[in-house]
C-alpha cells in the first residue's frame, strides 16, 4: 500500500492530469492572462484541442475572431505548452462563463422543520439513552422551538 501523498504526486505527474490542473487554473485567472481581450472573451470549456468561447453579442463575436490568434497564443503560453490549436466562439445566451463562477456552494432551499404540538408528553428516564434521544428529539422538533 503506497501512501496518499505519493499517489497524488504519482496522479499529478500523468500528462492528462497535469493538464488538467493547469486548465483548472487558466479559468480564475482568464482576465490576467488575456488582458484588454478578456471582458468580451469569455471561457466556455475546451473539447480536444478547441478552446471554446462565449462572447455577449454578434458584434463581440465578429471582433474576437480577429483576436482569436492573440487568445490562443496568450492561453497556450499560460499553459506552457500548445493545448490548444483552435478557438470556437459562441454567444453566451445567458449560460455561466467559467471565470465568473464563485467558488461557493450553492444554497438550496429546505423545508421547515415540522412542529409537532404535544411532543414531549412522554416521561423517560433522563440518564437512558432512550431518554436522552427523546430530549435531543422534543427540543428539535417540539413546540418550543
Amino acid at each position: 500500500m503506497q501512501p496518499l501523498g505519493a499517489l497524488i504526486v504519482g496522479f499529478a505527474s500523468r500528462s492528462d492530469a497535469a493538464q488538467g490542473f493547469r486548465l483548472a487554473m487558466l479559468w480564475p485567472r482568464w482576465r490576467e492572462v488575456l488582458g484588454d481581450i478578456a471582458p468580451f472573451a469569455h471561457p466556455m470549456g475546451h473539447r480536444r484541442g478547441t478552446l471554446l468561447v462565449g462572447v455577449e453579442d454578434p458584434i463581440a463575436m465578429q471582433e474576437s475572431h480577429y483576436e482569436a490568434p492573440d487568445i490562443l497564443l496568450a492561453v497556450n503560453t499560460f499553459l506552457g505548452q500548445q493545448v490548444f490549436d483552435r478557438v470556437q466562439f459562441d454567444l453566451l445566451q445567458g449560460k455561466t462563463p467559467l471565470d465568473a463562477a464563485s467558488g461557493e456552494a450553492p444554497t438550496f432551499w429546505r423545508p421547515p422543520a415540522p412542529r409537532i404540538a404535544n411532543l414531549g408528553n412522554l416521561r423517560l428516564d433522563p440518564e437512558t439513552a432512550v431518554g436522552r434521544s427523546y430530549a435531543a428529539y422534543v427540543r428539535q422538533y417540539g413546540p418550543g422551538r
